[in-house]
């Protein structure tokens, strides 16, 4: 996939690679349906023109907009990733982690392939924000204008979790956010809001800066001519520790992985994924929305969401 996909800078030139490759008797049939899907017609709900009026309401249309610092730029362009510092204040937070604590009681509290982790999909559609608690997690502008420095304007939500390791847990294989390497134009970003703060002894992300660079899946690297270790340490990995309240935002072809929670206490976080208006979403928000979150978001929340 990853060949196939940098073979090209265009759609159109990946499809004829596409194309090609699946008249080959050893076409892996798994591959050829994952790139269709990306690589079909455009997959917006809603006419572009709305994001536009989305991106021109929070003052996001130029890229060289004053929402974001020059520095914060320069650590997306050439690290992968920028903490946003504390965006949420302590009577927020405090009110979000009681909401997912009574969330994970009643959802229950370990996901079947997550063990050790409280995983809550598609929070900021829920019930759970009906009142619009969580509305920050995919809305605040400075979160937004990092997805638009990354992806364009054309940007759309494409998913949300709340991710909790439990003690004793959280350690993840490194991994990145897309199921191959890109090389050119990012498709998706990911922020990792962060309702506990992260330390490094509670299982706060690794990533390894610059790697979202190199067009490389790190399921698809090789070290010393064999597959790499995905649970060992990669060479130039860093922890990001941070305060809570605080909005990490990567290029989601970053490396990176969650580390072992080694503290008697949760590790709260919630993530946000985004993508280019065009490409597939991650949650079908059309069919998960609940009624009274929708009705109460504006023209500017729902086009961020691609639903009319």
């Amino acid at each position: 996939m990853t060949e196939i996909w940098n073979s090209a800078d265009s759609d159109a030139g990946r499809r004829a690679v596409l194309d090609e490759y699946k008249r080959r008797a050893d076409a892996d049939p798994r591959a050829v349906r994952l790139l269709e899907m990306f690589l079909r017609e455009p997959l917006n709900r809603l006419p572009l023109t709305e994001i536009e009026f989305a991106m021109d309401q929070l003052g996001l249309t130029d890229e060289h907009n004053d929402v974001l610092s020059d520095a914060e730029r320069e650590s997306l362009d050439r690290d992968g990733y920028v903490d946003l510092g504390p965006l949420l204040h302590e009577d927020q937070l405090q009110k979000m982690r009681e909401r997912y604590d009574a969330a994970i009681v009643e959802e229950g509290a370990d996901a079947a392939e997550k063990r050790g982790i409280g995983r809550i999909m598609d929070t900021v559609v829920k019930p759970m924000n009906r009142d619009g608690l969580l509305d920050p997690i995919f809305m605040h502008p400075r979160l937004l204008a990092v997805v638009r420095h990354v992806l364009g304007v054309h940007l759309k939500y494409i998913g949300s979790n709340y991710h909790c390791a439990i003690p004793g847990y959280g350690h993840q294989g490194i991994h990145a956010d897309f199921s191959w390497g890109v090389k050119g134009e990012p498709q998706v970003v990911n922020a990792v809001w962060l309702i506990d703060e992260f330390t490094e002894e509670n299982g706060a992300t690794r990533v390894v800066p610059g790697t979202h660079r190199l067009g490389i899946h790190p399921s698809g690297d090789l070290v010393n001519g064999a597959p790499r270790d995905l649970n060992a340490p990669v060479d130039g990995e860093v922890k990001v520790t941070a305060r809570a309240g605080s909005c990490f935002v990567y290029n989601a072809h970053l490396w990176h992985g969650g580390t072992q929670n080694c503290t008697s206490k949760l590790r709260r976080a919630q993530h946000a994924f985004f993508g280019r208006s065009t490409r597939p979403s991650s949650t079908d928000v059309p069919a998960v929305i609940d009624k009274q979150v929708f009705e109460r978001l504006g023209r500017v929340a729902r086009a961020i969401l691609d639903i009319g």
